[in-house]
């Protein structure tokens, strides 16, 4: 089928837009006259809706003419008579309304307020009828009493009362004539003063004509049909009447003001819409004339400059890019075309787009060396190299990644999580710092891993295989514990089996020995049963398995006691010197075994010091540790010395005297009472042998504790169960989770601590939570809970005092002194600032 061209394309629209315009213009022609006419029909529509408005007014005048009369009216039959009347009005003009109108509601008022005019002034007219012939008979009453009063033989006393009662009569007919409710208000208590002494005094010897009329006052006055009564509800009639005349008022007046309202609004709409049509009309014909002709003559010229200059231009812009597409990098296209109209826009965007190709040619060749270049690195590398996303999937990674993990190479393919593979091949986790981690499989196999960010998000993992130089270190190990083994060996044997000779010779010269002679040489067995028994202990301190009985003691008070026997054990020459702290310390430790080892380190410090010197025992505190400084000012010990000092069998001393057990017992004892020891020492500056213990604090009871939100994390129900006994009383609120996603959701609000379990499922994630929690809140605390606790804790030097650890089962005591080690600070100054 044959296409047309653009520039024919061109030619038949604006043609087309051409007649469209003439027909616009005639079809606006017809409808501006059609317009002419419903103006006219419009006008007369206005006058009848003006007339409809005059007449509502007429009617609401009349309403208002009519409302006040129905008030004047005494006869029930006249006011009923008029009250219709007036609500046929009012039903006339609702009638004449359309039903959506607003006057209508003000009308529905006016008609109930008409037909409570109408109530209120009939029953007003009844109450009335017989307020006055209570007054007429009050009247009668009056004068008679007034007559009695003035009788000049009756009593004085009975002329007062007949004139108590003339004057109550008197205040009746004023209530009954009042004209409002605070006069029949005031006529009432006047009428209450005087009738309550004349009750009190026609009682008794009074006559009995002088009680009968007061009874008959009463009856007059008091009661739901007595004389107040009536008049308070004449009263309340008149003023509901008078309301809802106000009511039929202010009906009537939205009347008047809606239909002079319409009115205005209709003759005001006429005489603008007509003025506004009539212009319109001339200005739209005389516009339109215009467009058509302009239009017409625009559409011929935009015709011939389409197709002379847009056509050829276009034509020329697309060939060209068809040969740059099909790589034709030489095409070019003249300058100077269009000079900053779209034509010549589309030629700079040509030149553009062939620039950027060049350079992404350039580009594509160099990115293709790159990338080999980094192929050839990552295949060359003999360490598993991962490249990971932001949310921990592997990316990339190379051929030697899935031998170093033990994992068939399938299983990194679809972008797993790095962490899912190291998991589900069963490696577990060992020492962790921040970017670096152990591994090991089977406890046979161990990797190295260390990741590094990358700047935007993401990081690189390089998995190093280390199960060969484990093996290495392992057996290098072994060697020297063997070694170590037979050297102390031998010196356990020279030094037993001289005990048991000197025991085995005595037994046999006591078979021969005088009586006197056994005694010695009992007294020989003995002495060398105590020196086997202290090379036991010492070896047993060495291995750091002997019996400690630890009690919680004051440091500065044991050492003021043994201060005495370590001036005795000194030689004459050399000078004590004790700094004892001057605070409390306290410590948990076995005070006979610390006692021994102080005194054996200032033995030791003596023995260093060949002429004079000073011996300095020093007592202090170092954060939340307790120090022992034994420093001497004696010869020292060289590197290689210092570097065995503390092994077991090893002495310094030129004679050979000594076990060599001295120091390692100390140290022994030290590093199972939960302390440490570190010894400084150069030739000819003497040495230092610092003792550290941990401080013993008051351990803060859980109660007193004001935690916030606390999370749970166990995967053991027994062991949750337990925990949540502990933790409840003290969490507000306590949060539970299984597993570490639990968990993790469970973190999305603060927390004050986080108590999880080590491993979660066979996975070691004890130290991601709690990693995550302190990083996250910068506030929180983490108790790691496990029952077999690695001996490196890689978050403590990140988080110093924010993390502790406790071993399995978790217990009242243990939890209590692990939250005294977290939260001692922030209570302590909680207590300073209250």
């Amino acid at each position: 089928m044959k296409r047309f061209s653009v520039r024919s394309r061109l030619l038949v629209a604006l043609a087309l837009l051409a007649v469209a315009v003439l027909t616009v213009g005639g079809i606006a022609w017809g409808a501006l006259s059609r317009g002419n006419d419903r103006m006219d029909r419009l006008l007369a529509e206005t006058l009848t809706g003006v007339d409809s408005a005059l007449t509502l007014s007429r009617q609401a005048a009349d309403l208002a003419t009519l409302a006040p009369y129905l008030l004047t009216l005494e006869s029930p039959f006249r006011i009923a008579q008029e009250g219709q009347a007036a609500t046929a009005l009012v039903d006339g003009l609702l009638a004449g309304l359309p039903a959506d109108d607003p006057l209508r509601a003000s009308l529905g008022v006016t008609r109930l307020a008409i037909a409570g005019l109408v109530r209120d002034t009939s029953l007003r007219a009844g109450l009335r009828d017989r307020t006055l012939r209570l007054n007429a008979e009050l009247a009668v009453a009056e004068r008679r009493y007034a007559a009695q009063s003035a009788r000049a033989t009756a009593p004085l006393q009975e002329r007062q009362d007949w004139l108590v009662l003339q004057r109550t009569a008197a205040a009746l007919l004023g209530a009954g004539r009042a004209e409002n409710l605070i006069g029949v208000g005031e006529f009432q208590r006047e009428y209450t003063r005087l009738t309550r002494p004349l009750t009190l005094g026609l009682t008794g010897q009074r006559p009995v004509a002088e009680a009968a009329e007061l009874g008959r006052l009463k009856t007059i006055a008091e009661g739901e049909a007595g004389l107040f009564e009536l008049r308070r509800l004449e009263l309340a009639r008149q003023i509901g009447a008078e309301a809802a005349l106000v009511r039929i008022r202010l009906g009537a007046a939205a009347v008047t003001a809606h239909a002079a309202n319409a009115t205005l609004q209709a003759q005001a709409a006429i005489a603008a819409e007509r003025a506004s049509t009539t212009t319109a009309i001339a200005l739209a014909k005389s516009t339109l004339l215009l467009v058509v002709l302009a239009s017409a003559a625009l559409a011929l010229v935009a015709a011939l400059y389409v197709s002379g200059y847009v056509t050829a231009n276009l034509r020329a812009i697309s060939d060209a890019m068809i040969r740059l597409a099909a790589g034709d990098r030489q095409t070019k296209l003249p300058r100077g075309e269009g000079q900053g109209d779209e034509i010549g826009k589309l030629f700079h965007a040509f030149r553009t787009f062939r620039a950027n190709a060049l350079r992404l040619d350039r580009s594509h060749r160099q990115m293709a060396q790159r990338t080999a270049l980094y192929e050839n690195m990552m295949a060359g590398i003999s360490d598993g190299v991962a490249i990971l996303s932001d949310q921990g999937q592997i990316v990339a990674q190379n051929a030697r990644l899935a031998p170093v993990l033990r994992v068939d190479p399938a299983r990194l393919t679809g972008r797993p999580r790095l962490t899912d593979v190291i998991a589900d091949a069963g490696w577990q986790s060992g020492a962790q710092q921040a970017g670096y981690a152990t591994l090991s499989l089977g406890g046979v196999h161990h990797t190295e891993l260390r990741e590094s960010p990358l700047p935007k998000g993401g990081a690189v993992v390089l998995l190093s295989d280390a199960t060969e130089r484990r093996q290495l270190e392992d057996r290098l190990r072994q060697i020297q514990r063997i070694e170590a083994l037979g050297k102390v060996s031998g010196e356990v044997a020279h030094d037993f089996g001289n005990i048991l000779s000197t025991i085995s010779g005595s037994l046999h010269l006591m078979d021969s020995a005088p009586p006197e002679r056994q005694s010695i040489l009992r007294q020989s067995i003995a002495s060398a049963v105590d020196l086997g028994t202290a090379l036991t202990v010492r070896l047993l301190a060495f291995a750091r398995r002997q019996h400690l009985e630890p009690e919680l003691l004051d440091l500065p008070g044991l050492v003021d006691g043994i201060v005495d026997l370590v001036s005795l054990a000194l030689p004459e020459e050399v000078e004590l010197i004790v700094r004892n702290a001057p605070i409390a310390l306290p410590v948990r430790v076995d005070p006979g075994q610390l006692e021994s080892a102080i005194l054996n380190l200032c033995l030791n410090a003596g023995q260093a010091i060949a002429a004079k010197g000073r011996v300095t025992l020093t007592v202090s505190q170092l954060d939340d540790l307790a120090v022992v400084e034994v420093a001497d000012t004696g010869a020292g010990m060289p590197p290689e010395v210092l570097a065995h000092a503390m092994e077991p069998f090893f002495t310094a001393r030129a004679d050979g005297t000594g076990t060599g057990l001295g120091l390692a017992m100390v140290y022994g004892f030290i590093r199972q009472s939960g302390g440490d020891i570190a010894i400084t020492s150069a030739p000819g500056q003497g040495t230092t042998v610092r003792l550290t213990l941990p401080l013993q604090r008051a351990a803060l009871a859980p109660e007193s504790l004001d935690l916030g939100p606390v999370l749970l994390v166990e995967d053991d129900a027994a062991d949750r169960k337990a925990a949540v006994t502990l933790l409840a009383p003290i969490a507000a609120p306590l949060l539970l989770a299984g597993d570490a996603a639990e968990a993790l959701d469970q973190m999305a609000d603060p927390l004050t601590l986080i108590v999880t379990d080590l491993t979660l499922a066979g996975r070691v994630d004890g130290w991601r939570l709690a990693e995550t929690a302190l990083t996250r809140w910068p506030e929180a605390r983490a108790i790691v809970v496990s029952g077999h606790l690695p001996q490196v804790d890689p978050l403590s030097p990140r988080f110093p005092g924010r993390i502790a650890t406790v071993p399995k089962p978790l217990t009242a005591d243990a939890l209590s002194s692990a939250l005294s080690t977290l939260f001692r600070k922030s209570e302590d100054a909680k207590v300073a600032q209250r």
